[in-house]
């Protein structure tokens, strides 16, 4: 798995990188922009690479895709700052400085915002989650930084433009036009998607096989898929039966009672038989010899034969499985007196290798070890649910409690806090937005038009995850966060330039000059994006091909909400 992670982060950065330029390279026109831009952003992802190494805060496969996602990021608020740059008449030094100070602001609050986004992952339970987000925040303080020190600094010693700035092709796709003459349409379309995508919110399940998180073609999914089927299965599985101390004198009673009954039968004599066997070693000096007994035998061959009966369950051991093989030598059953003989005789190394990792006597803990396929279809949650009502309806009086745990039970239990505290915190987190709306626009309904288009974008995504039965996991379950982490940056940045234009200009020309400036660098930086995470959909690992294909959709997704939706809902509310 790591070697797939690195892999996948030395082939695909590359192709992000090449991609970028490419499309960079068609919006700018001129390989000046292209270099400041990507200079940039390259130079705030080897500060972050070591800050990172000095911090020692590891990177897993969870958080591995962080350095294509802050280089993203960066290239985005990079983009915005060129391009404002770019539309001013003349590029000198005084109108770089009015560029820094219009921009810092929509940029610091599109860092804040994308911050408070990430940060729903700090609230988790679990560690490589929480390392993502920290390494996140870290990043995109960083990137802010580098935005208005480096890529100023490169902007004013690169040569001053002679030529005069071309008009962008992709201005041709008329936004206005669509919003203006069906603002209507747009907004009856978006708002029945969102109720569909709730739909499919209720379908979202974190149930996932780890060896399908691997191509068919590939080795690893060979190997392991063998695993699965030939070799028992893959992922372990523990049951911990803890029986009842208080019926062990009961059963030494009746042991020394059965026994001097026999020894009666045996030899007619004046010894004090009773008393004679009791002075026996066997049950007076090592008395967890007497801890056999047949209720405790057969509750333990109930648990065992129940998870042998299980489709979803391969090798099952526990000590029945060396009792029914000590039964097969001795050709006929032991009864409970010779199995206590025997594990007094079993020399002590066999008792380590055979025997303790399936017993405790001395606290009257019995284990059962079973092994999960994984490449079956399963649901891990009803498994285990499956097994609790089993054993607490067939247990007898000699169990006194009983645990199932294991890497099955951790990795479910992990999916689902997960998965429960994500989609919990997505409201804290929009709420959060929100009153961060509030303080920058200072208006309470354009705040309110502005976080609709993130819930809608973030609904969406996860809307469809649920209606195509992709099982959430360590990975996906970020792309929430990572959603409506880019569409506020769309968001702030439009709204704010709308803002500055509708101080001077009627509604309409507001949205044109906006759609003009702040709605091209929307565009162009979607675009860009959309097509650098489209490349991770060739990776061998299918939680990245997920990763890559729905992060792609969220941008068109923020996209279309910023320049069609938000503008659409703008219209409604003024008329």
């Amino acid at each position: 798995v790591i070697n797939f992670v690195k892999n996948d982060i030395l082939i695909f950065s590359l192709l992000v990188i090449f991609i970028i330029i490419f499309v960079l390279f068609l919006i700018f026109k001129q390989i000046k922009w292209v270099i400041i831009c990507l200079s940039s952003s390259l130079y705030t992802v080897i500060v972050i690479f070591g800050i990172l190494g000095l911090s020692q805060i590891e990177v897993t496969a969870i958080s591995s895709n962080f350095s294509a996602l802050i280089f993203i990021l960066s290239i985005s608020m990079n983009i915005h700052i060129i391009n404002y740059y770019r539309l001013l008449k003349t590029n000198d030094i005084s109108n770089l400085q009015k560029t820094i100070n219009s921009m810092f602001w929509p940029c610091l609050y599109t860092t804040l915002t994308t911050i408070v986004a990430f940060g729903s992952l700090v609230i988790t339970d679990i560690k490589p989650i929480i390392d993502f987000g920290l390494i996140m925040i870290i990043a995109l303080t960083i990137s802010l930084f580098c935005s208005f020190t480096i890529l100023p600094l490169l902007i004013s010693i690169f040569p001053k433009n002679t030529q005069s700035v071309k008009e962008n092709f992709l201005l041709k796709i008329n936004f206005l036009n669509l919003t203006k003459n069906h603002s209507t349409k747009i907004l009856i379309l978006t708002f029945t998607l969102f109720i569909l995508s709730i739909g499919g919110i209720f379908n979202l399940s974190v149930e996932n096989s780890f060896v399908n998180y691997f191509k068919k073609n590939t080795e690893i999914y060979k190997g392991m898929r063998l695993i699965d089927e030939e070799l028992g299965g893959t992922t372990p599985l523990d049951i911990i039966l803890t029986f009842n101390e208080d019926r062990q004198e009961l059963f030494i009673q009746k042991n020394i009672e059965e026994k001097n009954q026999e020894l009666e039968d045996d030899i007619d004599d004046d010894i004090d038989i009773e008393e004679d066997f009791f002075e026996n070693d066997m049950f007076e000096e090592d008395t967890s010899n007497n801890w056999f007994s047949d209720e405790k035998l057969e509750m333990i061959s109930i648990v065992h034969n129940y998870l042998d009966s299980r489709n979803e369950i391969g090798k099952v051991q526990s000590i029945k499985s060396l009792i029914d093989i000590a039964n097969l030598i001795n050709k006929k059953p032991l009864d409970i007196f010779e199995l206590s003989v025997l594990y007094q005789e079993i020399p002590e190394n066999y008792k380590k290798e055979l025997i303790y990792p399936y017993l405790i006597i001395e606290n009257d803990i019995a284990r059962i070890n079973a092994r999960v396929r994984d490449s079956e279809k399963i649901n891990r949650k009803k498994l285990i649910e499956d097994i609790n009502q089993f054993i607490d309806t067939n247990k007898n009086s000699t169990l006194d409690n009983f645990k199932i745990n294991g890497l099955l039970v951790l990795y479910n239990n992990m999916l689902d806090s997960l998965f429960n505290s994500q989609i919990k915190s997505l409201g804290f987190v929009i709420i959060l937005i929100f009153l961060m709306f509030l303080i920058l626009f200072k208006s309470f309904k354009l705040s309110f038009i502005g976080i609709i288009p993130n819930i809608f974008a973030s609904t969406y995504i996860l809307g469809i995850i649920g209606y195509l039965s992709i099982p959430l996991d360590i990975m996906t379950t970020t792309i929430a966060a990572i959603t409506i982490g880019i569409a506020v940056d769309n968001t702030i940045h439009y709204l704010y330039r709308y803002i500055e234009f509708k101080k001077n200009n009627a509604m309409i020309d507001s949205i044109n000059l906006t759609n003009k400036s702040a709605g091209l660098a929307v565009l162009t930086t979607s675009l860009t994006i959309a097509l650098g995470f489209s490349v991770l959909s060739f990776s061998n690992f299918i939680p990245t091909v997920i990763f890559g294909i729905f992060t792609s959709m969220a941008m068109l997704f923020a996209m279309i909400g910023v320049l069609l939706f938000l503008p659409s809902l703008l219209i409604l509310i003024k008329k």
